[in-house]
């Protein structure tokens, strides 16, 4: 029987900071569900979103918040899978119209990973008020600075899910420093 340390060499997995998963070769799964949720309210609820020739809307609400996050980790390339269904309650005002208060909600039926550019979500605005006001600060944010500010927040989410997120799923190797390979969901 070998006295302690002076095994293989190779065998490096009690030196390990966890001493599981060797170089990360093993499919490893982290659910993001709860943060994500967290996540998405936090850079919605109370977000305010102006054009100046426009006018100014704040979300109220993330009212629904349905699907799923997940970040694996396979031959130590990071792979992400998500897909929500959301849906903010908004009001707004005119500029220079302090009445009628415009108010409406934003759906998102389909934020997933297969949209490698957020111009590609759908983002359906319907208005609760009527009128010639609400039918302005709808196309605002159909179309105008309100759909861009939405799409980057989006952006900001998937940004955040790949490096807040995913900062410890890959697995340091013996006396190295990881480099993560992002992979958009494809399995080599």
């Amino acid at each position: 029987m070998a006295k302690w340390g002076e095994g293989d060499p190779r065998w490096i997995v009690e030196e390990r900071p966890d001493a599981t998963n060797v170089n990360n070769w093993h499919w490893t799964e982290k659910n993001a569900d709860a943060w994500s949720k967290k996540k998405l309210e936090e850079l919605f609820v109370n977000h305010v979103v102006e054009s100046p020739s426009i006018g100014s809307v704040v979300i109220e609400e993330l009212e629904k918040c349905e699907g799923e996050a997940r970040v694996n980790n396979r031959k130590a390339k990071l792979i992400f899978f998500y897909e929500w269904d959301l849906k903010l309650k908004w009001k707004g005002h005119v500029n220079g119209k302090d009445e009628p208060e415009v108010k409406g909600t934003k759906e998102i039926p389909n934020l997933s990973e297969e949209h490698t550019d957020m111009k590609d979500v759908d983002i359906e605005i319907s208005l609760t008020t009527k009128g010639p006001e609400a039918t302005i600060l709808k196309e605002m944010l159909r179309k105008g600075d309100g759909a861009k500010a939405i799409r980057e927040k989006l952006k900001e989410y998937v940004e955040s899910l790949r490096t807040e997120f995913a900062a410890n799923l890959i697995l340091p190797a013996k006396d190295s420093v990881p480099t993560p390979k992002a992979n958009n969901g494809m399995m080599h």
